[in-house]
């Protein structure tokens, strides 16, 4: 496992633009969450970019140390509940033409 920053880096070396931190990508995380909450008014290719906030989080969580994964789980674990709340689930039919969604665990 390993720390933040080398994740941060790890994660812009494979193709993220740049190397965002934790609290930066929970952060948009939540954003965005609270405008789905509102009513999410852009298209669907801005739909999908938006997500990539959540995926990359994803992403982050396998590579991380278990002590950075059990400070910011119980906020994204809550935010994933508020999205779930205000989301219709299709298990992934109508988004998956447009965009992968990871796996439903943050591990």
């Amino acid at each position: 496992m390993a720390t933040e920053t080398e994740v941060e880096e790890l994660l812009h070396q494979r193709g993220w633009r740049t190397a965002f931190t934790v609290a930066e990508r929970v952060n948009a995380w939540a954003a965005l969450v609270g405008v789905i909450e509102r009513g999410y008014g852009d298209d669907i290719y801005e739909y999908t970019n938006d997500l990539y906030c959540r995926n990359w989080l994803h992403e982050a969580w396998l590579l991380l140390d278990e002590h950075i994964v059990q400070l910011w789980t119980p906020q994204i674990k809550a935010l994933d509940d508020r999205y779930k709340a205000a989301t219709v689930n299709d298990d992934g039919q109508a988004l998956d033409q447009f965009h992968r969604l990871p796996g439903p665990d943050l591990r």
